[in-house]
């Protein structure tokens, strides 16, 4: 009768500790962050300018490859086509 209870008991435990939730630990994945900063070349879109000040006046125009530049300074003019 002894072994039967204590077998009954044994049965018992096991059973409840195999139900038993098991508390799982969230897992924190640590990552750096590595910032990368590049220096850009400003590029020439197409268009027009123009920029007038006490010395001068100053044109500028590009169309695709074609760009020309225009600087009037103090009686002196000088013309670049490219």
């Amino acid at each position: 009768m002894k072994k039967v209870t204590f077998a009954i008991a044994c049965l018992a435990l096991l059973a409840n500790l195999s139900c038993k939730e098991q508390k799982e630990e969230p897992t924190v994945e640590k990552t750096e962050t590595v910032v990368i900063e590049k220096e850009t070349e400003p590029s020439e879109s197409d268009g027009t300018s123009i920029s007038i000040d006490k010395d001068g006046v100053e044109f500028s125009s590009k169309s695709g490859e074609n760009k020309t530049e225009v600087e009037i300074k103090d009686d002196k003019a000088s013309v670049k086509s490219e």
